[in-house]
This record gives C-alpha cells, sequence and structure tokens, in this order.
C-alpha cells in the first residue's frame, strides 16, 4: 500500500521499478539482439535473392537464406559466441527491478525464462531453415543435430554465467565472469568484421584481446583486494581465462575439420582427440597471452584502489544528522534559563 511519501519526485520511477514483468521481455529481446548482434550487422546471412544460388538435383537454395542464428558447421565458433554473449547481456534485465534481495529469485526466473523464449524461437527458426535450405552437408540430421546441440549448451550455459554474474556474490561472480570476457573478445572481434569487413578489420583485430584483458580487469575490480584471501580467486579469474582462451582455440581448431569429405562421421573421434590435444597445448606457458593477464591486473588494482578510495569522499552519515538537543539554539529568554540554574 501506497504511504504517500515523496509523491512528488521519486514515486514514479519507484512504481515503474516495482513491476518485474518487464524484465521477461526485456531479456529476451536483449539476448537475440544483443547476443546475435554480428549476425544481425551480417545481414542474417541473406542476399538479395535473384542471387541466391540453387542446389541441381534438389532445387533448394544453398546460400543466402535468413536464418536468425549462424547455424552451420562453418560458423559454429559465432554461433557459440553469441549464445555466451547473449546470456550475459540478457541477465542485465534483472536490474530493472533493482538489487532487492526479496525478488531476486523472480527475476532471476524471468530473465531466464525471456532469455531461454527468445533462444528457443530463434533456435528452432535456424533449424528449420538450414533443414529446408541449407547445403546437403549442414541439413544432415546428424551435422544439424551437433549444430543443435552447440546452439542449446551455448545457450544454457551463457544464461547461468548471466545471472551468476548479475545475481551472484564477489567471488562467484569474478568466476563466472572470466569465461564471458573470452567470449566478449570473439563477440567485439565478429562486429568489426561484419561492420567494416575482413580486409579492414586486419588491423584492428589485433587490439580485441585488450577487451578480454579489461573485461577480466573489471571482474577483479569487484573482488577487490581485501580481505587477503581473495587474491587466490584472482588467480583463479585469470587461470579460468586461460582456460577459457584454450577452449576457444580447441574447438576453432575442431569446426576447421567439420566440413564435407573429412571422414566424418568415423572420423569424428579423431578431430575430437586432435582437438583435446590442441586444448592441452593451448594451456603450456609459452603459449598464453600474458599481455592480456597483465592488462587484467592493472584494470584491477586500478579499479580496487580507485573504489577503496571512494567512499571516503562521499558525506558521512553523520553529518546528515541534526544537531543534538544541547547544541540546539533554544528560543527561550534569559530569565527563563537562570530560573532553571536557581532550581537546580
Amino acid at each position: 500500500m501506497d504511504s504517500g511519501v515523496g509523491m512528488r519526485g521519486g514515486a514514479r520511477p519507484g512504481w515503474v521499478r516495482a513491476r518485474v514483468w518487464p524484465v521477461l521481455p526485456l531479456a529476451a529481446a536483449a539476448w537475440w539482439l544483443g547476443g546475435a548482434l554480428p549476425w544481425v550487422l551480417d545481414g542474417l546471412g541473406a542476399q538479395s535473392p535473384r542471387d541466391w544460388p540453387y542446389d541441381v538435383a534438389t532445387g533448394s537454395a544453398t546460400d543466402g537464406y535468413i536464418s536468425l542464428l549462424p547455424f552451420t558447421t562453418a560458423r559454429l565458433g559465432l554461433l557459440l559466441t553469441i549464445t555466451l554473449v547473449g546470456g550475459g547481456i540478457a541477465a542485465l534485465a534483472v536490474l530493472w527491478a533493482g538489487r532487492r534481495d526479496r525478488r531476486r529469485l523472480v527475476v532471476g526466473v524471468l530473465a531466464a525464462l525471456g532469455a531461454l523464449s527468445a533462444a528457443a524461437y530463434s533456435i528452432a527458426q535456424s533449424a528449420g531453415a538450414t533443414r529446408q535450405l541449407g547445403s546437403d552437408f549442414d541439413r544432415d540430421d546428424r551435422v544439424l543435430l551437433g549444430v543443435l546441440a552447440v546452439a542449446v549448451v551455448g545457450t544454457m550455459l551463457g544464461i547461468a554465467l548471466g545471472l551468476l554474474v548479475v545475481l551472484g556474490g564477489p567471488v562467484l561472480r569474478a568466476l563466472a565472469a572470466a569465461p564471458l570476457a573470452v567470449a566478449l573478445g570473439s563477440w567485439v572481434s565478429a562486429v568489426l568484421v561484419a561492420l567494416i569487413g575482413v580486409e579492414r578489420a586486419i588491423s584492428a583485430l589485433r587490439w580485441t584481446p585488450v577487451v578480454v584483458g579489461v573485461a577480466a580487469g573489471l571482474a577483479l575490480v569487484g573482488l577487490g583486494l581485501r580481505p587477503a584471501r581473495r587474491l587466490l580467486a584472482w588467480v583463479a579469474v585469470l587461470l579460468l581465462v586461460a582456460v577459457g582462451a584454450a577452449g576457444q582455440t580447441a574447438f576453432s581448431y575442431l569446426v576447421a575439420y567439420l566440413r564435407p569429405r573429412s571422414g566424418l562421421p568415423d572420423g569424428l573421434r579423431d578431430h575430437v582427440e586432435a582437438s583435446r590435444s590442441v586444448f592441452l597445448a593451448a594451456l603450456r606457458p609459452g603459449q598464453q597471452a600474458w599481455g592480456v593477464y597483465a592488462v587484467a591486473i592493472v584494470v584491477g588494482l586500478l579499479g580496487s584502489v580507485l573504489r577503496v578510495r571512494r567512499p571516503a569522499t562521499r558525506p558521512t552519515r553523520d553529518a546528515a544528522v541534526p544537531a543534538s538537543p544541547a547544541t540546539r539554539h533554544t528560543t527561550a529568554s534569559a530569565q527563563d534559563r537562570h530560573a532553571d540554574v536557581t532550581a537546580s
């Protein structure tokens, strides 16, 4: 029930934020419009209809069809990036309702439902478009099932990580942000390629690892430097960044072999074993991107120091407390004050 206090100034924003249902549509829109932005900028894979190439045997279009997600084996890396980053962006819809503890579970469920609804529709549309208009290899049931598995796993993982970042404690938030930071670097690279093309983006792509370092550094800022055991969490975050980058490299290596005339499906196990070797090799010290870790540590240290100093510049609560009755000026006459003294 409204108490009527503060109706003039800030009641309307509070009234709007009291409605938690907008979290669901906001999360749904954020999952696709935010996560799939590189694919949207790329035109959803569509070309002019008169330029669509057709398969001579089946009469079906083999390229240029509209798909809400890149649902082909050649773009599995982009599909995984979209689903992971989409989950992180969708989780930001929770901030609509503020950070009230009593509604954390409700807004978290609404955000997850919104993201899942957008993902379900996008995956269904993309799978249907690829089944009808894709190449013979991509619309094979076994291949399509593998692409579908990547989309579903990436979606579920992205949503879970995103909700942990927004709703979790400092340690969980930082640990969940580490793999999302790695995916964010690939997402930024895909956006650049979609905007200016591969040739013009080559020079800019050299700087996208800095994005990973800054994102990981912001996760470290959330951890802070106190208590001292938080430094162990710093190490864990950097290790997760290394594991995520190695996994990304291994997955790209595997995707390169998922093409026609590559010995599939019999040779799939060999390709998986080879990608596992690539993953282990990418974890070696000589293969680490030490510059990314340096950027993350610098950002984390600077942010932590600024975070510690920031409260000192704010006015304290005591300053806003009115003076005690003993120090207030009184309007009593001098005669009354003397009367109090003589009576004591």
